[in-house]
């Protein structure tokens, strides 16, 4: 644009005041100007096709970047775990399983060729056939919904005395769903992720019930607000917990952006879905932090800028950012980086609980290490490998926290995993259609997960919640 302002103040009537030698120091300025603003595009152009083959060259094996995001095809996953010398499939001593037939089938079909003798026509008689082999089929029968009535009757006596019985808990309207089926729509909603639009079919084809979408909202509203009080006691054992991971990650909440958050410990799953990415959510949730817990989480700033004991860094997503260095420009020091981390994750996987209060030699040389590894001079042309190497720098107390407790995993894959679960259901549905939607799954959900993770029947645990809801002490007992 400068120079084709420039280039306008040279007209005609400009120049025909002027002798030569003042059109020639025109030129002369004029081509100065041209070739200074020349040579700033020039490099803004390779800055530019630096930042473009970067981000071209990034996916989600060496970034952070979901899968769905990957530009093209899609790349062949590549794990960070390395090659063993195992086998593959089953391994030695390991109890595979098998359908064995039964010894009290519910029914018995024979096969029996006639009694008339093909070749003489002679009639045998019952005793003449022996059982040669059997075949057992395993199926289920036809689901057809049971309606019970309950019948409430009052007794009038002589003596004017009107004595009167009373419905069972939880028979509460002249008609209603049962807590079996309730938590069945439940389960297939928040654990199997059967979204709004086919579970009526799906519940009109198995079970012959006639639902419509407004009737399975208000079930897993009930359920949800049901579950509200497990829901706050996990979030209260998690702020209690020693280790604590956490991540986030985005979804669709009628049409619009929202995030969801998750906060795990190794018996409790919380999830949270609200419409921030920032720390104000976290700051809702756990106003005071970690302050007794170690942290495990990516390098989010926000997840960072919570208070906690401690904080370790997710060595899976380090390790795809220093890939991404790797394969992009043949790093070394990223090379160095990388092999540094995965003999510290071997050692952590041959260590056992009691040795982590020992002063361990090879502990003190990866420290060593990583100190000599973080201070070496970096390859100037490589794209964000220097705001890496200080980040490092930074959180270096996170780095290798999982080397000093047991507990303390060297990844966030728990948190993934938890947040795994939200994008299923998301990519199954679509998004959710409202927060209210959004916060029926995350209560629900966090209930589920953390039954799952207690070894827990949740089909069970839906309905025991359904029917203790009336009793807020036995509930309770529920988490």
């Amino acid at each position: 644009m400068q120079i084709l302002i420039f280039a306008d103040m040279i007209k005609r009537e400009t120049l025909e005041p002027l002798n030569k030698d003042q059109i020639i120091d025109l030129f002369v300025e004029f081509s100065h100007k041209v070739e200074m603003q020349l040579n700033e595009m020039k490099e803004d152009i390779r800055v530019l096709k630096q930042e473009n083959q970067r981000l071209k060259s990034q996916n989600s094996r060496n970034s952070y970047r979901p899968p769905s995001h990957d530009l093209g095809c899609t790349p062949k996953q590549k794990s960070l775990r390395k090659p063993s010398n195992k086998k593959s499939g089953g391994q030695k001593g390991h109890k595979g399983t098998t359908l064995f037939q039964s010894h009290n089938p519910d029914h018995i079909i024979k096969h029996t060729p006639k009694a008339c003798c093909p070749t003489c026509d002679k009639t045998n008689s019952a005793e003449a056939f022996k059982l040669q082999s059997k075949g057992q089929v395993v199926d289920i029968p036809p689901i057809q919904a049971t309606v019970t009535e309950h019948q409430v009757y009052q007794l009038r006596c002589n003596c004017g005395c009107v004595s009167k019985s009373e419905f069972p808990a939880g028979v509460t309207a002249p008609i209603q769903y049962g807590s079996r089926l309730v938590s069945f729509v439940s389960y297939l909603s928040t654990r199997q992720y059967i979204p709004f639009g086919r579970l009526p079919e799906l519940l009109k084809c198995i079970c012959n019930v006639s639902l419509n979408e407004g009737t399975i909202y208000d079930m897993l509203n009930s359920v949800a607000d049901n579950l509200l009080p497990v829901y706050e006691g996990i979030k209260q054992d998690i702020a209690n917990a020693t280790v604590v991971g956490s991540d986030e990650s985005g979804v669709k909440v009628n049409n619009g952006n929202h995030w969801a958050w998750t906060w795990q410990s190794a018996n409790e799953t919380f999830i949270t879905i609200t419409p921030s990415w920032g720390y104000v959510t976290i700051a809702n949730e756990f106003p005071t932090g970690f302050p007794d817990a170690i942290l495990v989480s990516d390098s989010l700033s926000t997840q960072l800028k919570t208070p906690a004991h401690l904080h370790q860094l997710c060595l899976a997503h380090l390790m795809r950012e220093l890939n991404a260095f790797i394969e992009g420009s043949k790093n070394q020091w990223a090379q160095l980086l990388k092999t540094l981390f995965e003999k510290a994750i071997e050692l952590k996987r041959t260590l056992m609980p009691d040795r982590y209060d020992e002063p361990l030699e090879e502990r003190c040389l990866f420290e060593l290490a990583l100190d000599k590894i973080l201070e070496c001079p970096l390859q100037k042309d490589v794209p964000k490998l220097s705001a890496f190497q200080k980040r490092l720098r930074k959180w270096r107390k996170a780095i290798f926290a999982f080397l000093y407790h047991p507990d303390v995993p060297f990844d966030n894959n728990g948190s993934e995993r938890a947040i795994r679960n939200i994008k299923v259901k998301q990519k199954v549905s679509g998004g959710f259609r409202s927060d209210r939607g959004a916060t029926i799954f995350a209560i629900i959900r966090s209930a589920i997960d953390t039954w799952i993770k207690r070894s827990a029947d949740v089909f069970f645990m839906l309905k025991f919640s359904i029917e203790l809801a009336e009793d807020k002490t036995l509930f309770y007992s529920l988490k």
